[in-house]
């Protein structure tokens, strides 16, 4: 019997075997055990990694946007034409 025999069975029986999960699994069955160690731990750390990153408030995410828009006007000038371009709101209602 062959090491991979028993994980053909697993992967027959996972839940998560989708069509992809089996074409990897076709192409690295046959790798050495210290590769799979190594495949191992690269997709274990790319999982943590990821999982950190959701995990984690995103604190000052704002600051991404500074100094991101572009623009040859003042702030005062900037703020003159918001303020023009304002509307009076004239829906009525009637209680």
């Amino acid at each position: 019997m062959h090491p991979t025999d028993s994980m053909e069975s697993i992967m027959t029986g996972f839940a998560g075997n989708t069509p992809s999960v089996s074409r990897y699994w076709n192409e690295l069955k046959n790798i050495s055990d210290e590769e799979k160690i190594s495949l191992i731990a690269l997709l274990s750390s790319s999982m943590v990694h990821e999982k950190q990153e959701t995990d984690t408030p995103k604190k000052g995410w704002a600051s991404r946007f500074s100094g991101v828009w572009k623009d040859s006007r003042s702030a005062e000038e900037i703020i003159a034409d918001i303020r023009a371009a304002r509307t009076q709101n004239t829906f009525t209602t009637e209680l």
